[in-house]
This record gives C-alpha cells, sequence and structure tokens, in this order.
C-alpha cells in the first residue's frame, strides 16, 4: 500500500469476488519489471540514502531495538514475510550495528525464485513461504503484508507459534462491525513500472483484530504512520503498527 490522495480501494463482497475481479500478484510481467529494478538499483548500495531513515524504516528499527536491547540479543534472526526484495534489512542492519543478522524474506514460489539470484550480494536469503520448513526465530515482520492475504489471521497464527516477536506495521484499521475485503487498482505506478496492477486487500475491524492478536500473545505498543495515508470511500486512514510478543 501506499500513500494515495484519489479512490484506489473498490469494496467487494467476499476474497473470492476480490480475486476474481483482480489481476493479482503473480503476473510475469510485473515480477520481470520489480528484478530489473533491483538490478538498476540494488537496495544494499544506496549509499545516498545511508544516514537517512524514512518513517517505515524508523518504526521498525525502534521496534528491533525494544527486542534486542530487552533480551541483550548478540544475533537476531527475522523473518521478513512478504518482503519482496528486503530493502527493509538494509536500514536496519545499517542503523543498528554490533547484531549478526540473519534475515529471511518469505515470500511466493515465482517471487522468491526471482530474487534468490541476490542472495550472495545482499546477505538475505529467500525462502518459498508455501513450502518452507520453519525453524525457531526472534521476529515475524509483516510490513504491508497481512492485508494482502487470503487468510492473514491463520497466517500470523503459523508465524507467532515459531517466533518470539511479531513486528505488524503499515495496515489499514476501519470504524465498521467486520472485516471489509477491497480490490486495490493503481494505474502506471512507477515503482512496478508496469501496466495497471489490482489485488486482493483488507481493511481490519480494529476490535476484532485485536481479539485474535490477544490469542497470539501481548501487544507491547502501537503507533501510526502518519506519512502513508489512504483514501477509501472519501474517508482518510492512516497506517497504523505494533509490536507483540508471543507466548
Amino acid at each position: 500500500m501506499v500513500s494515495t490522495n484519489t479512490e484506489t480501494f473498490f469494496r467487494c463482497k467476499d476474497f473470492q469476488d476480490a480475486k476474481s475481479r483482480s489481476l493479482g500478484y503473480q503476473d510475469s510481467g510485473l515480477i520481470e519489471n520489480l528484478v530489473i529494478k533491483n538490478k538498476e538499483n540494488p537496495p544494499w548500495k544506496d549509499k545516498n540514502k545511508s544516514f537517512y531513515l524514512d518513517h517505515r524504516q524508523l518504526e521498525l528499527c525502534s521496534a528491533l531495538m525494544w527486542i534486542i536491547c530487552e533480551n541483550k540479543y548478540k544475533k537476531i534472526r527475522v523473518s521478513d514475510v512478504g518482503g519482496g526484495n528486503g530493502y527493509l534489512f538494509f536500514s536496519s542492519k545499517n542503523h543498528i550495528p554490533n547484531v549478526d543478522w540473519s534475515w529471511k524474506v518469505f515470500e511466493s514460489n515465482k517471487i522468491a525464485k526471482a530474487y534468490s539470484q541476490f542472495e550472495k550480494e545482499s546477505g538475505i536469503k529467500w525462502v518459498d513461504s508455501d513450502t518452507a520448513l520453519f525453524e525457531d526465530a526472534d521476529v515475524a515482520l509483516f510490513s504491508c503484508t497481512l492485508q494482502y492475504l487470503e487468510f492473514p489471521f491463520q497466517t500470523l497464527k503459523k508465524y507467532s507459534s515459531k517466533h518470539k516477536f511479531l513486528v505488524i506495521t503499515r495496515i489499514p484499521f476501519v470504524e465498521e462491525e467486520k472485516h471489509i475485503i477491497t480490490i486495490q487498482t493503481l494505474l502506471n505506478l512507477d515503482d512496478y513500472k508496469t501496466k495497471n496492477i489490482s489485488w486482493p486487500a483488507w481493511f481490519f475491524q480494529r476490535e476484532k483484530f485485536l481479539d485474535e492478536i490477544k490469542k497470539l500473545g501481548s501487544v507491547i505498543y502501537q503507533w501510526e504512520t502518519p506519512t502513508e495515508v489512504l483514501l477509501f470511500e472519501g474517508k482518510s486512514i492512516t497506517l497504523e503498527g505494533m509490536l507483540v510478543s508471543c507466548f
């Protein structure tokens, strides 16, 4: 999700309805363009921004520093769920020194295969989330990911069983009676350098979302991301996040 000042989300009756009306995430042209962009501008070689953090990076670094300091970690293992090219690893690594990082990105089969060519130079391991054999790790990171999953709470449960903490960032809440499923449509988005793209996207009902979180652990703290605001049915929705300690 990105900040929008136009309506790009359109309500659907259920996930299957949204899925049938969208192009989906696995378009070969989309993946090819993302890989080309990664080759042209490798995030691990971005020297110009090495001392600059945008809001989403600052929030993640804050949560990771809390975890590292609270547990006196000298090594930390992060599962970046739906993390694409793993760009969040580099700001975390650069701004939290003297920690040994193990960073895995869990992605769909096609995306994991496409990005695996960058493992040596990036220091990241890409894993097919559908076939992954999970080992115990420290942090499961969901950055702008949960709202794009068909079964977000089942996925949270799966990762919480093997991780000590969940860092959930950039999720949208609505003040309605239940979660809402939409189709998100973006036209000629520069980041993707491709034709029109679309996919299903959830807006979560706050209390019901937190009820699901309470089944998995306890919320340590929450935050808003004021730099990322969506327009949905005429209302501005600021994305939010939370740090969760798993049971």
